[in-house]
């Protein structure tokens, strides 16, 4: 059986502390203690507890993008936007931990690594943008695709994150399909 890398396990176990006391509420002594190594193998590894949570978010955001991507190109056209939401809530489901933590820091400016994960966050938020615009073309209607902004991009997003967090804590029992039909009931307003 392969090793999981040590950077790897150092990373799973910062989401599972932060997933507990939150980013700001975890220390380097509690992920090592989680991840069942000495602290210096932490600093040989990353610099600063900073770095490992940017190393997290990062790699949360590309697992995310590469989900959307596969959904997008997997589907007919007018049917991406259901496989986008199912595919993102499907990656929230994957990780519920990690999830929250991508969640609770995709929109915050202030933390020390935000400027390093800007360039992933916009890009997830242009690839939701884009699944919008295709379904806007798709329907003939309104508004017109080129009226869709990130921002939009950006609310669509939330509008499946907020789902999926209170779908993966509040009422784990439904099916995916039923939590994407509300989500899908916002993009037809």
């Amino acid at each position: 059986m392969a090793r999981t890398p040590t950077r790897d396990v150092i990373m799973s176990a910062a989401v599972s502390v932060a997933a507990q006391h939150g980013i700001s509420g975890s220390s380097m002594d509690e992920i090592a203690e989680q991840a069942h190594v000495a602290k210096g193998s932490l600093y040989y590894h990353f610099p600063s507890k900073d770095a490992i949570f940017e190393n997290v978010l990062q790699a949360g955001f590309d697992r995310l993008a590469d989900a959307i991507r596969d959904a997008r190109s997997a589907t007919e056209a007018g049917a991406a936007l259901r496989a986008v939401t199912e595919a993102t809530l499907a990656v929230l489901q994957q990780n519920p931990a990690r999830a929250k933590i991508v969640v609770s820091e995709m929109f915050r400016t202030d933390r020390p690594w935000g400027d390093a994960i800007a360039p992933a966050r916009a890009s997830i938020v242009v690839l939701y943008r884009d699944v919008l615009r295709d379904a806007a073309l798709q329907s003939g209607g309104t508004p017109a695709a080129e009226a869709i902004t990130e921002t939009a991009g950006a609310a669509f997003f939330g509008a499946i994150a907020g789902a999926g967090l209170e779908w993966l804590l509040f009422h784990p029992d439904q099916p995916i399909g039923a939590v994407a039909d509300q989500v899908l009931l916002l993009a037809r307003c």
